[in-house]
């Protein structure tokens, strides 16, 4: 059976404030733009809202592997309207993008499965770009952190984890997720965070006076023996690391060029620069 969890998330350089993971027999994820009727970046038309933004955030959209919507809350009529985003209903001019989302299009269970049959050509990759705030927020040197209470005793298929971003100006982002209901919690995060390492937050687990063996996750606190509270520290792992540095390729097609501010000079020979087609081609 397909379902949709409704996860919020930090916004960086994708344009993306949310996403949708897809459970069932065919999981992933869709990348989503939410606006409210009142905003500035959404105006009426005659057929319904129009949204706009910069052209950078719908390059990024179509060339990368997600698919992403466009929903639009409704504030008279309490209700969501939603947009697939792709290159036939996307309006590029110049360093904007426009793109109407109708009035008739109302988020229902029909429109579930519509969006649960969107094309992804990447699930893998997908999860990744989704998630590149975080990764890039990590790489900065910020500090992230993910919380997790689970009920030890009551089998259960939805657990929901807290991303933490430990800063003045950060957040606490919910990330409800799906899994097997005899599954421990613990054991589904792995999946849901394949690009980050985890280990527990030991200065919390130390002002708690917790018992802990700093190469353990085990939880900090089993309240009355029923809910097990764990705070683990995400840093980068290999393929944290490894997405940043191809990502640019793959979204954008920027590829490393050399630093020419170290002044180093590439001779391609003597010969060969002297020919005709070297020398017009230098001369542009």
């Amino acid at each position: 059976m397909t379902g949709l969890i409704f996860r919020t998330q930090l916004q960086g350089t994708t344009g993306l404030n949310a996403h949708l993971e897809i459970t069932g027999d065919n999981p992933r994820v869709v990348g989503l733009r939410v606006c409210s009727s009142t905003e500035t970046e959404s105006k009426r038309s005659s057929r319904g809202y129009i949204c706009t933004g910069d052209t950078s955030i719908a390059a990024y959209w179509l060339q990368h592997s997600l698919p992403v919507i466009i929903m639009i809350y409704e504030h008279e009529r309490n209700r969501l309207l939603w947009e697939s985003v792709n290159i036939d209903n996307l309006e590029i001019t110049g360093a904007h993008w426009e793109l109407i989302v109708p009035y008739d299009n109302e988020y229902n269970e029909e429109s579930a499965h519509k969006i649960a049959n969107l094309t992804c050509t990447s699930p893998y990759l997908a999860r990744l770009a989704l998630d590149k705030a975080l990764i890039e927020l990590i790489n900065s040197g910020r500090e992230v952190y993910l919380e997790l209470d689970e009920w030890i005793n009551q089998p259960s298929s939805r657990g929901n984890a807290r991303v933490c971003i430990n800063n003045p100006d950060g957040g606490v982002y919910q990330w409800p997720f799906e899994t097997s209901p005899d599954m421990p919690h613990v054991l589904r995060l792995p999946y849901l965070f394949p690009w980050a390492s985890m280990s527990i937050d030991e200065n919390f687990y130390r002002e708690r006076n917790a018992d802990y063996d700093s190469n353990s996750l085990a939880p900090y606190i089993i309240e009355s023996g029923e809910i097990a509270r764990f705070r683990f520290r995400l840093e980068l792992n290999e393929l944290g690391r490894a997405f940043l540095a191809v990502e640019p390729y793959i979204c954008r097609g920027s590829f490393p060029v050399m630093n020419q501010s170290q002044n180093i000079s590439i001779s391609y020979g003597a010969e060969y620069e002297s020919g005709l087609k070297f020398l017009l081609y230098r001369n542009k």
